[in-house]
């Protein structure tokens, strides 16, 4: 798409930088997932964009903590979304394009962001570019190893993080006759991005796994508490409408 070529480099922050070896990971308490539709559906939103909010208001916070001014800011973002119906996603393998998406850093309240988050999801789903992404990726495996790292590098340079909403098995599962409690993933971190965000929905519950470069973002624990921090702010903020 000639959009994600006109992209250019994401705005400067803390977020971007050079990458070193280390890496943390965080993760949150469980929040149900019957509390996020319901947030959802006072506003026609769906779960993904429930969490997206959340999650830029994260962000939000997260940054005015380190000092970066938020006034103005939009921090782009690699989001997927199924191009599976949800019917299907019990068939193996992942059939899924990458969309970049702008999130609305410089809003302050969080029914405003989730409005505009939700037009933003609306008018990428009706375009073809995550149908694009996912056959750009698929080059990438077959491409020469500098043109492959030229091609990551620009994807790169687009975004700061990666957010990933997967929603899981809704029923318990079991090993050796031992009811799992919960699951915990971890996104992996691509090219020169230095956060990932893994939102796991499991049994009519969602949590929230960081990883991050330890050069970045030492301290995923602050991203996990604004999270759900955010969380509480929207629900408060769609219960006084």
């Amino acid at each position: 798409s000639a959009r994600l070529l006109r992209l250019g480099p994401d705005a400067d922050t803390v977020l971007r930088g050079k990458l070193g070896v280390a890496k943390r990971v965080a993760w949150s308490r469980p929040v149900p997932l019957s509390v996020v539709k319901l947030v959802g559906k006072s506003s026609g939103a769906t779960v993904n964009d429930v969490l997206l909010t959340t999650f830029t208001g994260t962000l939000r916070r997260y940054l005015a903590a380190r000092g970066e001014a938020v006034d103005g800011l939009e921090i782009r973002v690699l989001a997927p979304v199924a191009l599976r119906p949800l019917a299907e996603s019990a068939n193996l393998g992942n059939h899924f394009g990458n969309v970049i998406i702008s999130l609305p850093i410089h809003v302050a309240d969080p029914w405003e962001r989730l409005q505009i988050l939700k037009e933003r999801m609306d008018a990428l789903k009706q375009s073809p570019e995550a149908t694009i992404m996912l056959t750009s990726m698929s080059l990438i495996g077959y491409a020469p190893g500098d043109l492959a790292s030229r091609l990551i590098e620009l994807f790169s340079k687009s975004c700061s993080a990666i957010m990933t909403n997967v929603p899981g098995p809704q029923h318990p599962l079991y090993l050796t006759g031992v009811p799992l409690q919960n699951v915990m993933v971890w996104g992996p971190l691509s090219g020169r991005l230095g956060v990932s965000s893994s939102i796991l929905s499991y049994n009519g519950r969602v949590t929230l796994g960081i990883i991050s470069d330890a050069n970045l973002v030492p301290d995923p624990d602050a991203l996990v508490a604004a999270f759900s921090q955010e969380f509480a702010a929207l629900q408060e903020r769609i219960a006084n409408l």
